[in-house]
């Protein structure tokens, strides 16, 4: 009774991503031959209110097999969502976080073309990526070449002030462009 509700539990796990699977149960004790399907299928044992044999003892300490032990249900349902839950890619978000406006675009002998830029909104970091747009479409996508304020490089330019932008790998900006900044953030996925 007991195993088949764990078992179509376990399985009722499973979604467009992930499979879990139950490779064989049974009732009575974790026997050896249980822990060298599990090696050879690279699973985990769970032991529902049972223990392993002594020869299933051995076979645990020689092929590393994890075997986990428990009384509760939900605490085995809980613990194998965990796991399936790590096997999620993560998602990836992105946010703006400034928009540099070009106003005029300049020749430099050692960096190439460099936007002359107002930040309208938000900041431009130049660890960040960017995008450049043209009439409110994406034409590129990379990162700052350069990053600076009158002659000074810098790390970041908030709002409301002018500063040179050089993108690193395009030299076709024009003056009227938006340069984009954005970051990328991973977010850890959970079954429902």
């Amino acid at each position: 009774g007991s195993a088949e509700a764990l078992r179509d539990s376990l399985e009722g796990l499973s979604g467009d991503e992930v499979k879990v699977g139950v490779i064989s149960h049974g009732v009575g004790g974790i026997t050896e031959s249980d822990v060298q399907l599990a090696a050879a299928s690279r699973a985990i044992v769970i032991g529902f209110n049972v223990r392993a044999d002594a020869a299933a003892r051995d076979a645990i300490k020689e092929t590393g097999v994890d075997v986990r032990y428990y009384s509760i249900i939900y605490e085995v349902i809980d613990d194998v969502k965990a796991a399936v839950s790590g096997l999620l890619k993560p998602e990836v978000r992105e946010q703006i976080v400034g928009l540099a406006e070009v106003r005029e675009v300049f020749r430099s002998p050692k960096l190439g073309n460099v936007a002359g830029c107002m930040v309208i909104d938000g900041y431009v970091r130049r660890a960040l990526p960017i995008r450049v747009l043209r009439e409110n479409v994406v034409i590129y996508e990379g990162e700052l070449e350069s990053l600076r304020r009158f002659k000074d490089d810098v790390n970041e330019v908030r709002a409301g002030t002018e500063c040179g932008i050089g993108v690193k790998n395009y030299n076709d900006v024009k003056a009227g462009d938006q340069i984009e900044c954005f970051e990328r953030t991973e977010v850890a996925r959970t079954l429902e």
